[in-house]
């Protein structure tokens, strides 16, 4: 690895110091930092499935990278060959027991990534999909980690104290969610989980874990057909309507954030199906993020601060949900804060929520924050979900569907109805960036005295 890396590093040094040893330090510009994004790219694509998982999760860290480096890192895509069949053959009777146990199982994977792939069987009539780990993935895994740590003090002794604070926290991330993908057993219980969550909603399915054929490192499941839910050509063929496949997506992740606290945190279209009656199908349960109540609400009175230009709100939420250090200087946090708010003060009203969580992290750059493993997971969600739905939706906005996923919680789905139906455009564009308490103590009761009105009428 460190082969790979020296040229970077060696630049990386000679930026700080023109002569390595004397001289001031350089500028970089832009069209350099493009050409370094791509020499990491195929860095990371030489070192293998690990360090690839690792560029995209620096590819969603606006806070830790410039904006040339997560660009050009989400290129990276997770798509592996198969692994040898006798291998994975026996991860599976080894995990469940003699492959007699299925009726037929077919040895050629349907789909295959970094970790794991996916086989087909049957089972007394049943179709199901059999999800493999890859033979000796968690030591190669362990491997890469402890190398991995190995180089971090190389590697960030180049950068400045606050991003190199930022880079070591994100490998500690890293770390802690790609041993949580390799456990099975944990990923299975999420999926059930999920279902138990959705299982009134007829819009949205998580198949079915066949607990007695699911182990520690196998996970059987119904095998549920669907088309990737981007393939805007299969949707028309199936006659699936794309703006009622979006208002889907859209509502069940505000369920997901709002309401459960738990959301399935990598929906990419490899990840998001649709079955012929039109309904959401969620695969690959390897990635999920949660957060509590508190964190929840924590988040809201951020949105509002930001909002009202309020540095001491700001600053005493990030304090509160574990984003500013102990030792924190209170002065150079109000400089980032007025940076952000200077940042997204330039936001048009149809300012999509990828661009308000974008905006935060490149605020961020450069200053002393610990952006946690679940907010982390959240900014993640956020902008691969509104890359997947302005695909299908170029008038996606996945904020203006939150707020109204809460005013039907708090109001009604009638209230809301009405609300939409009489409220003239022009407000409507303004209810799409205000914040959520402003939508519940305003719209909610306006929505019922439209119903009234009308009731008279």
């Amino acid at each position: 690895m460190l082969y790979y890396l020296a040229p970077l590093l060696l630049a990386y040094a000679r930026d700080r110091r023109r002569y390595l040893f004397f001289g001031k330090g350089r500028v970089v510009t832009p069209e350099e930092r493009e050409r370094r994004a791509e020499r990491l790219l195929e860095i990371f694509v030489a070192l293998g499935p690990t360090f690839i998982k690792l560029g995209q999760v620096l590819s969603t860290r606006a806070d830790a990278l410039p904006r040339e480096y997560t660009e050009t890192l989400s290129k990276l895509q997770d798509d592996v060959p198969p692994a040898d069949w006798e291998g994975a053959r026996r991860v599976l009777e080894d995990d469940i027991g003699s492959l007699e146990r299925f009726d037929r199982f077919d040895d050629e994977p349907v789909s295959a990534a970094s970790l794991g792939q996916v086989h087909v069987a049957a089972l007394d009539g049943r179709r199901l999909a059999v999800k493999i780990l890859r033979p000796g993935v968690r030591e190669t895994v362990e491997t890469d980690l402890n190398l991995l740590r190995n180089l971090l003090p190389y590697v960030t002794r180049f950068a400045d104290e606050n991003t190199a604070r930022s880079v070591g926290n994100i490998v500690d991330q890293f770390a802690s969610s790609v041993r949580r993908e390799t456990d099975y057993g944990r990923e299975a219980e999420t999926m059930r989980t999920f279902r138990r969550n959705f299982a009134d909603d007829p819009d949205v399915v998580i198949p079915e874990v066949v607990d007695e054929l699911s182990g520690d490192r196998v996970i059987t499941m119904e095998y549920v057909e669907s088309v990737k839910i981007d393939d805007a050509e299969a949707l028309e063929s199936m006659g699936v309507d794309r703006g009622d496949v979006v208002e889907k997506l859209q509502r069940t992740y505000a369920e997901m954030v709002l309401e459960d606290g738990l959301f399935h945190a990598d929906p990419h279209p490899g990840n998001l199906g649709v079955d012929s009656a039109g309904r959401l199908v969620f695969y690959d349960f390897g990635l999920v993020g949660s957060l509590s109540e508190e964190t929840r609400d924590s988040l809201f009175e951020f949105y509002e601060a930001v909002k009202d230009e309020d540095i001491e709100a700001m600053t005493d939420v990030f304090d509160r949900i574990g984003v500013l250090p102990p030792d924190y200087d209170p002065d150079e946090v109000e400089v980032m804060f007025r940076r952000m708010v200077d940042d997204l003060k330039d936001e048009t009203v149809d300012s999509s929520a990828r661009n308000f969580v974008t905006d935060i992290q490149d605020s961020m750059y450069g200053f002393p924050v610990h952006v946690t493993r679940e907010l982390a997971l959240l900014f993640r969600a956020i902008t691969v979900l509104e890359g997947v739905c302005q695909s299908l939706d170029e008038e996606f906005d996945f904020t203006r569907e939150a707020y109204l996923f809460v005013i039907r919680e708090e109001y009604g789905y009638g209230a809301v109805a009405d609300a939409v139906e009489m409220v003239p455009e022009p407000v409507m564009e303004r209810v799409g960036v205000e914040n959520l308490r402003w939508m519940k103590e305003r719209i909610g009761p306006f929505a019922e005295f439209i119903r009234g009105l009308r009731t008279e009428t």
